[in-house]
């Protein structure tokens, strides 16, 4: 097991990564006065031996992108509010990245915010969603449009609740770190263009990814909790396209594929604002190895996903903040006006 720890916006947090850790689980929900802990349906019965082994009162919830939803979180403060949470409780997750942006953003805002603790069972949620503290629900279509930072206590990654993953939860993971080398680190990126899926499935190998990825977010994080500085931006490289992608598709495609497309169609805008050289192959390649599909973008409506993207976050006084990358583990942050980005997403759909 190691243990990763920084101080973020004034509050000591902790990242456990190993297998086995149930025991440092039990020992972080001991502080309070009390726990509740929102359990993934579906993983109930795979991993049902180690959810009993944690000591919390359970309440089971669907997991997923329709999770993230104003009716989904009025159930869990109802069931907060029965079960009498008190602001000395703390409030817990186990189950991949959207139920963390559920009950993050429910124990940031009930009572003014409670104790809250992550347990990510996904690839995905361990590299990035479960780190930094944003969380969110969507609304109107929207990715991520209401939300708060705030921060677990603790983290635990524990690699048990990956040895038995579904591939394409593994590969929405792989997508998330394949981001964290491209844009800070040419090492671990290499060390994608090395493995394939098969390869990096040991406790080992994934507990390698998980800290790499962790401390790269960490890092970033610790510097910029808000994103007031436009440090944080860059851990969004390949989300401004992958959240309009999900948008578009109406989540019909998962978060790490829209990621993984966006990285590459973003990394050719890069290029083509003079950014970096042609790496959206090389991108293009490493995400195909991983078997992560690849979206044929002359299938998808230029003007229709400009309008989802013009919802971002990043967007400023009618200029999007685009994530420009850079080459060897290197991005920065580059305005870009809609017509600019019209004009080379329809010169990437012409040259595919």
């Amino acid at each position: 097991m190691e243990v990763l720890e920084r101080t973020i916006n004034g509050k000591n947090v902790k990242i456990y990564i190993g297998s086995g850790l149930e025991m440092e689980i039990n020992r972080a929900m001991e502080k309070y006065s009390g726990n509740i802990t929102f359990v993934s349906s579906a993983i109930r019965k795979i991993y049902s031996k180690k959810i009993r082994a944690i000591s919390s009162t359970k309440s089971f919830i669907t997991d997923g992108e329709r999770a993230k939803s104003m009716a989904s979180l009025n159930a869990v403060f109802r069931k907060l509010i029965r079960m009498e949470v008190e602001r000395n409780s703390s409030i817990s997750y186990i189950g991949g990245g959207t139920l963390g942006d559920l009950t993050g953003y429910a124990a940031s805002v009930y009572k003014r915010g409670v104790h809250y603790l992550g347990i990510p069972t996904t690839l995905l949620a361990q590299v990035d969603s479960s780190i930094g503290g944003k969380n969110a629900i969507n609304f109107m279509n929207i990715k991520n449009v209401i939300g708060t930072f705030y921060n677990p206590e603790a983290t635990f990654s524990d690699t048990d609740f990956l040895l038995n993953s579904d591939p394409a939860l593994l590969r929405d993971g792989i997508a998330e770190a394949i981001k964290m080398g491209l844009i800070m680190d040419a090492g671990l990126f290499k060390y994608f263009t090395e493995n394939n899926l098969e390869s990096i499935y040991c406790e080992k190998r994934l507990q390698y990814i998980i800290k790499k990825s962790t401390e790269i977010k960490l890092n970033v994080v610790s510097d910029d909790f808000f994103d007031s500085k436009k440090i944080r931006y860059l851990l969004n490289f390949g989300h401004s396209i992958g959240h309009a992608l999900e948008s578009y598709t109406g989540n019909a495609i998962s978060h790490g594929t829209a990621v993984a497309n966006g990285m590459i169609l973003e990394s050719y805008i890069a290029y083509k604002s003079g950014y970096s050289g042609m790496l959206h192959d090389e991108i293009r390649d490493a995400v195909a190895r991983y078997g992560i599909p690849l979206i044929n973008f002359r299938e998808i409506e230029t003007d229709k996903l400009i309008s989802y993207m013009k919802n971002d976050k990043k967007v400023e006084r009618g200029k999007l903040n685009m994530v420009m990358l850079g080459g060897n583990g290197t991005a920065a942050i580059g305005e870009i006006e809609f017509q600019q980005l019209r004009r080379y997403i329809n010169l990437y759909r012409d040259g595919i």
